[in-house]
């Protein structure tokens, strides 16, 4: 059984010369709706029958003497070749016959690797004409037309038997079919029709007898092989045609009862013998079709159909992918919102706990600003002063390395943390000055690296200077300038960070 067949539903017609019978398919469930003959009334009856189900797929099995099969080995080829090839070998075999097909069964192990054929074609048709007519007249999707001789071969597969060379003896609507298997795979069948007197069991064996005997002469059968021969008859007429058959050596014959046929389809045993051809039908109905013998013309509605249920079942797959992803924003989207609401939850909890501390505060008689203000002044208090002593040194030792430098003003303010420098500003002149602005320069840049060499002093920089150097501005002054007390000097100012060495 495919997997395809698992999903699907269908009818599977069984067409005879006298009548046409349905049965209505699907996995695990089946109805018989009854059989028609072939007549005007029944007809219509057919028809009103296919359009309450004109949109399930149809299988038709036929089971007639006008048939014929025949076995080839063709060269092994595929695709458009393959196909052309079947084409002329059909055409040349069976003439101008209209339902033909050929099945690939296996592929030769020796020489070439040939591929080994099973040909088949009805060869009479004219009294399937009204049921197809009806078919398509009302645009039935019909799968295919397929011998009964196929059907029965996957009933054989039901039934687990695995003889390589099996005859199967089926009696079905007052006919025996006789269908030659070799290692499972149909070979040859005939159908004995109702007019020939095959009732009696003698009958039977001789005409098993017969195909034994064509089997053979045809080469079909090897002459040394043991013919498995396989007794299906619900009426039970074939019982006792198992004792002449298993007297002969060339045969070894086993009668199949319902209850074994039942359980093997899975089939309830009253409903099997109250319609025992459903048997070979319902084996057939869920698997790939092997052997379809119905012209391409006959099988436009099914592809139809196919591209139909093929789209119908990709917008599905598509909805339920979208209805999936769709599913899986939401859930996501639930979940955000309830870790929403969660940290929402939190939060309330965390300000009620600050409300409740908050009110236990003692009262605040100050600004925040004002605090601010009391902690920088607190800060600013606690950094201890500047050794003025160390400073003054720090300054001796430079006026003494640039004697004509004078000191005017010294003055330092304390740093505003602990780890802080004192910054100290120098207002100082060059004395004597004979107005060599040149040469006063000199002496300030020699003081200001006098400073920098002192470890504990940092940044030195240049306020003022008694030239106006600056590019931006017109260079002015006075060749000479006199102090208060009257004696020519070159002032300037400075500004270093003062910071204590430790040991």
């Amino acid at each position: 059984m495919n997997l395809a067949g698992l999903f699907d539903h269908r009818l599977i017609l069984l067409a005879t010369p006298r009548q046409i019978g349905v049965l209505n398919w699907r996995p695990g469930q089946m109805h018989w709706l009854g059989e028609f003959a072939a007549d005007a009334e029944n007809l219509e009856g057919f028809r009103q029958l296919i359009l309450k189900h004109a949109r399930l797929p149809v299988l038709l099995v036929v089971d007639t003497v006008d048939e014929d099969y025949r076995s080839d080995i063709l060269p092994h080829v595929q695709g458009r070749a393959r196909d052309e090839l079947l084409a002329r070998k059909l055409k040349q075999v069976f003439r101008n016959a209209r339902f033909t097909g050929a099945w690939r069964q296996a592929r030769e192990t020796t020489g070439r690797r040939d591929d080994r054929y099973l040909l088949a074609a009805l060869t009479d048709t004219d009294w399937l004409t009204p049921w197809l007519s009806v078919l398509h007249r009302e645009r039935v999707p019909l799968s295919g037309i397929t011998p009964l001789a196929l059907a029965c071969q996957h009933l054989l597969q039901r039934l687990r038997l695995h003889e390589p060379h099996t005859l199967l003896a089926c009696r079905l609507n007052n006919s025996l079919r006789l269908s030659y298997y070799h290692n499972g795979l149909l070979r040859f069948s005939r159908l004995i029709g109702g007019d020939t007197p095959t009732q009696l069991p003698s009958n039977a064996a001789d005409e098993i007898s017969k195909t034994q005997l064509y089997l053979t002469g045809q080469r079909i059968l090897p002459r040394e092989a043991r013919l498995h021969v396989l007794l299906l008859d619900p009426s039970g007429q074939l019982d006792s045609a198992q004792a002449p058959l298993n007297a002969d050596p060339a045969f070894n014959a086993r009668l199949i009862d319902i209850a074994s046929l039942a359980r093997a389809l899975h089939i309830p045993d009253s409903f099997l013998a109250l319609t025992p051809e459903i048997a070979p039908l319902a084996a057939i109905a869920s698997e790939t079709l092997q052997l379809n013998l119905a012209p391409p013309e006959l099988l436009q509605h099914h592809t139809e159909f196919r591209w139909r249920r093929s789209l119908h079942i990709a917008a599905g797959l598509i909805a339920l992918l979208g209805a999936g992803i769709t599913a899986g924003f939401w859930l996501h989207t639930q979940d955000l919102s309830e870790q929403t609401q969660q940290l929402t939850q939190q939060q309330h909890r965390l300000d009620a706990r600050y409300q409740t501390i908050a009110r236990n505060f003692p009262i605040q008689a100050a600004t925040p600003e004002q605090l601010a203000q009391t902690v920088a002044l607190a800060r600013q208090l606690n950094t201890p002063e500047p050794d003025a002593y160390a400073i003054m040194v720090v300054i001796s030792q430079a006026v003494q390395a640039a004697p004509l430098i004078s000191l005017d003003t010294l003055s330092w303010t304390n740093a505003l943390d602990s780890m802080g420098a004192a910054t100290i500003k120098i207002d100082a002149a060059v004395t004597p000055f004979d107005g060599n602005y040149r040469a006063a320069m000199q002496h300030i840049d020699s003081f200001i690296h006098v400073l920098q060499s002192i470890p504990s002093v940092q940044k030195v920089s240049l306020q003022s200077s008694p030239v106006n150097a600056d590019s931006s501005h017109t260079l002015s002054g006075k060749t000479f300038d006199t102090d208060l007390a009257g004696a020519p000097a070159a002032r300037f100012s400075l500004s270093l960070e003062y910071r204590e060495t430790r040991p």
